[in-house]
């Protein structure tokens, strides 16, 4: 593998305490050097790339995927979902356990980390269920998840009722050092809901989750958490009330993370009253106030981290053939009827996020909520740090050579026809968004340069 030399681009490394433009020279897997723009000649047989007008970022990690693989490659595999994770700028992702078989067994941890290998895309990072089979009744074996490679430990898509055992969950992850991520859902309250319990379920006619079912859950797994001291991490938090009880745990020195994900800080619940299956998420799009306090979080600290969920769905899983003439994406859906209503229930969860989700955090950027090393923070940094991945998400000498280019002027459209996840489930289809990945390294090696079109 030759070097690679990354000239005179805008190096954005809050980790290193770097923003400015710099040289970059990657040798061995590993980053060599850093350097004032200009400065780096690199060796004779280096690769150099001209990055004047781009961004240099450690590489992108997203703590939240949904890969499917194995058991679901109708939706995704582990060999298409790591290629859209390089197209979409990301060179790592944690891979959720849900899974047919579920991620409960080293075995499985290693042949998911094999296929990666094979892939040729972004590093996977496999997340280890907390419980066998996410039935909610019986631990994994937590030192040994940890010895296959597993670096957090969930059972997503499925919330831990049980509270003593949670509390033992705790216990053991604080033993081999990881942390947990929490679905925070109180399934008591959710019931068949489709949507936000607001004006949009009532206007539809369907069924709506109340932002009780993620705050209650949220209050009572902080109080676990803290009574063990072990690390926490809040999954995709969707609502006002669910955020204010993290800042004050946060305000108490709780050892606790949180994250978000694009559609929480881009939509609110009118986007489900267009576009139906496509904009259906376990948690739910939340009211206009639930989104003014997601992106108040991700300005303030108060959110550490950006990821996707990203959840690739076929269009039989959310059932379009019926709901899809219903849901025109252009305007809102008429009032459904009761029999439509009771079915909406059933579509799958989910959104894919992996091509989409930098160009909308970049909205953030553009619009001056955040500046870019926030984002570098947010969506590399933290993550790197949730992960306990000590080489990545920073691009000081001796970390990996998992590098970002970004063009942060870049126009495009999104076309889920184009996208190189197998799964099309978006609410984001046609939207203008500025900037993207312009070349994605893992390793030292180019796995992905973009040729887009505008």
């Amino acid at each position: 593998m030759r070097p690679l030399l990354l000239r005179g681009g805008r190096v954005i490394d809050p980790a290193a305490g770097i923003d400015g433009r710099y040289d970059v020279l990657a040798n061995d897997g590993k980053i060599a050097a850093v350097a004032p723009g200009g400065t780096l000649a690199g060796p004779e047989d280096a690769d150099i790339i001209d990055c004047a007008g781009l961004w240099i970022l450690p590489g992108l990690i997203d703590a939240h995927v949904h890969l499917r693989d194995p058991g679901f490659p109708e939706k995704e595999t582990i060999l298409s979902g790591l290629r859209a994770a390089a197209a979409g700028g990301f060179t790592a992702v944690a891979a959720m356990a849900n899974t047919n078989p579920v991620n409960d067994a080293p075995e499985i941890a290693r042949h998911m980390l094999a296929l990666a290998a094979a892939a040729g895309g972004a590093r996977l990072i496999p997340v280890s269920a907390v419980t066998r089979g996410l039935a909610g009744r019986e631990l994994v074996d937590f030192a040994a998840m940890a010895a296959a490679g597993a670096r957090l430990f969930s059972d997503d898509g499925m919330p831990i009722d049980d509270a003593a055992l949670l509390r033992e969950a705790f216990s053991r992850a604080a033993g081999v050092g990881f942390a947990i991520s929490l679905h925070e859902e109180d399934r008591a309250l959710t019931g068949q809901g489709c949507c936000h319990a607001g004006a949009v379920a009532i206007r539809l006619g369907v069924a709506g989750i109340p932002t009780a079912a993620e705050a209650a859950r949220i209050r009572r797994d902080l109080a676990i958490a803290a009574d063990s001291g072990a690390p926490a991490h809040i999954a995709h938090i969707s609502t006002a009330a669910g955020l204010k009880l993290v800042r004050a745990a946060k305000a108490r020195g709780a050892n606790v993370t949180c994250e978000a994900a694009p559609h929480h800080f881009t939509l609110d619940d009118a986007a489900f009253a267009r576009h139906g299956p496509n904009a259906k998420m376990a948690p739910p799009l939340r009211a206009a106030e639930d989104l003014a306090a997601i992106r108040a979080g991700l300005a303030d600290g108060a959110i550490d981290l950006i990821a996707t969920d990203h959840a690739p769905h076929d269009s039989a899983s959310k059932r379009m053939a019926r709901f899809g003439p219903l849901f025109p994406g252009d305007r809102e859906a008429a009032p459904l009827a009761p029999g439509d209503a009771a079915a909406l229930a059933g579509a799958a969860n989910g959104v894919v996020g992996l091509e989409t989700a930098l160009g909308l955090a970049l909205e953030l950027v553009h619009n001056r909520l955040i500046d870019a090393s926030r984002m570098a923070a947010l969506m590399a940094a933290n993550p790197a740090r949730l992960l306990r991945l000590e080489r990545q998400g920073t691009l000081i000498p001796g970390a990996l050579a998992d590098v970002s280019v970004i063009d942060p002027d870049a126009a495009w459209t999104v076309a889920p026809e184009k996208f190189l996840s197998k799964s099309r489930n978006t609410p984001f289809g046609g939207r203008r968004l500025k900037g993207a990945a312009a070349i994605t390294i893992v390793n030292g090696r180019i796995v992905y340069r973009a040729h887009r079109d505008k």
